[in-house]
């Protein structure tokens, strides 16, 4: 096997980490969940191993979190973590204590790896990889007969740290965004520190079909669907003077390239302002489609950078004190939070190596739920099946009844897993 590969001792947060740190608490934790679904059982002590094994790869992922007099940094961290069973929510607040001062957690319950990271260190993308890193080397460990056991695999991007934000940025006029006040979803809220979570499979080849037949892709239908669930579940039969508000991130690696570890990701806001009387899902949909197109552009992308760069690069930003850019950076975010009445992350189709592939079954992804935001949307897709998951802070809410009887009806097959009663209500 390959020696290691040897990185500096520290590196600085990437531009959209520098929030992270500010805004994370045990009820706006940052914190999200991959994983991987297997065909087996888990072993936990192969799995110890593999993560062992990995870890020293991934540079963006052995580190610990320091503050200094203007910014926070990432500083290496030489102690081991310890991969355990499942025994709480997910999507839990990371608490450094518990953790080895690692900002990342590994569990396993019966066939499942779930890697749950604070997001500070990378975004969905960058944690997929280092999840599909420690499994290959699961697989390699736990079936020793089947795999090549010499190659590594999934270690292409392990150490690229750079900070893309920086160096894809240009100089832009564009003074600043704002998004306006949100529609905010309430609802009976669930005990405290209890989440509830539903995950809702669904053919690939069915969803494809349905979306060819109105001309949209999979993410612009999935989003309109959203908006209008929202509606019929959560809205007065009146309508409401605010508009729903669907922030989509976008992976920028796909538009300016770019192969770092780090955080390199943005988002756009998706809206819709509803009336009286049901939610018309086609015009909404055609509306979703138009969004995409203006807000989802190289261009519109390059402003974005500009804006948030712009911090980094002033002089006066870098020589202010930690704690008053903190200060600050605190009431930005409280002031953004109202524009947001939920999240849909699409991480797209999840590819494994071929040598793997008759070991995973599946992969799901979660978003922390928040007061302000207290359901969240996902979807993944992996070996033909896509799932929706929806995290949620509410009881028994009748939107997933509507998300899943909107595709039934459309001719979309559905299975749900659940790790509640939200079965219940279907």
């Amino acid at each position: 096997m390959k020696k290691q590969p040897r990185f500096r001792r520290w590196h600085k947060l990437d531009n959209t980490a520098n929030l992270f740190p500010v805004v994370a608490s045990r009820r706006t934790t940052n914190v999200f969940r991959m994983t991987a679904v297997l065909r087996d059982t888990v072993d936990p002590g192969l799995l110890q191993r593999a993560l062992e094994q990995t870890l020293p790869y991934y540079a963006a992922f052995g580190v610990r979190l320091r503050h200094g007099l203007f910014w926070s940094y990432l500083e290496a961290n030489d102690s081991v973590p310890v991969v355990r069973l499942e025994q709480d929510v997910p999507c839990r607040y990371m608490d450094p204590l518990e953790t080895g001062r690692f900002l990342f957690r590994v569990l396993y319950f019966e066939n499942r790896v779930h890697l749950e990271t604070f997001h500070v260190l990378t975004d969905g993308t960058g944690a997929m990889r280092f999840l599909k890193a420690i499994c290959y080397r699961y697989c390699q460990l736990a079936y020793p007969d089947g795999t090549e056991q010499e190659k590594r695999y999934g270690l292409e991007q392990a150490g690229n740290v750079e900070d893309c934000y920086l160096k894809y940025s240009r100089p832009s006029k564009k003074a600043g965004y704002k998004e306006p006040s949100a529609f905010h979803i309430k609802g009976t809220k669930r005990l405290a520190g209890d989440v509830g979570v539903v995950s809702l499979l669904m053919p690939v080849t069915d969803l494809k079909r349905v979306c060819k037949e109105s001309g949209v892709s999979i993410g612009e239908y999935l989003a309109a669907l959203v908006l209008c669930s929202i509606r019929q579940a959560h809205m007065p039969a009146g309508g409401a003077k605010k508009p729903i508000n669907l922030f989509v991130p976008v992976n920028l690696r796909r538009i300016f390239g770019g192969d770092t570890s780090l955080n390199f990701f943005s988002g756009m806001t998706v809206s819709q302002k509803f009336g009286p009387g049901p939610a018309n899902f086609d015009a909404v949909l055609q509306d979703v489609k138009r969004q995409f197109a203006e807000k989802c552009t190289r261009e519109a992308f390059e402003q974005k950078l500009a804006y948030t760069a712009q911090s980094e690069k002033n002089l006066f930003a870098r020589m202010t004190p930690l704690l008053l850019k903190n200060g600050i950076l605190r009431l930005i975010y409280e002031h953004s939070s109202h524009g947001s009445t939920t999240t849909l992350s699409n991480l797209g189709v999840v590819d494994v190596d071929e040598k793997f592939q008759p070991y995973f079954e599946g992969f799901r992804f979660l978003l922390p739920a928040s007061p302000g935001e207290p359901l969240k949307f996902t979807a993944c897709a992996y070996g033909g099946t896509l799932a929706l998951n929806v995290t949620t802070l509410l009881d028994r809410n009748p939107l997933i009844l509507q998300i899943a009887q909107h595709l039934v009806q459309a001719g979309v097959p559905i299975t749900l897993e659940s790790n509640g009663d939200e079965d219940e209500t279907l």
